[in-house]
């Protein structure tokens, strides 16, 4: 009969980085649609 293990460590480890990844993302849009996209910073960067 196979043994069943549950590591506890490496769990918690995947979960954090799969909440890091997406808070990194919520971010990163976030500032894509409110302050790359605004004009006044479109024309500050073109300009």
């Amino acid at each position: 009969m196979p043994s069943i293990s549950f590591d506890l460590n490496s769990g918690l480890s995947a979960d954090i980085q799969v909440r890091a990844e997406l808070w990194f993302y919520r971010v990163g849009g976030y500032l894509l649609t409110n302050f790359l996209d605004d004009p006044a910073w479109l024309a500050l960067m073109f300009c």
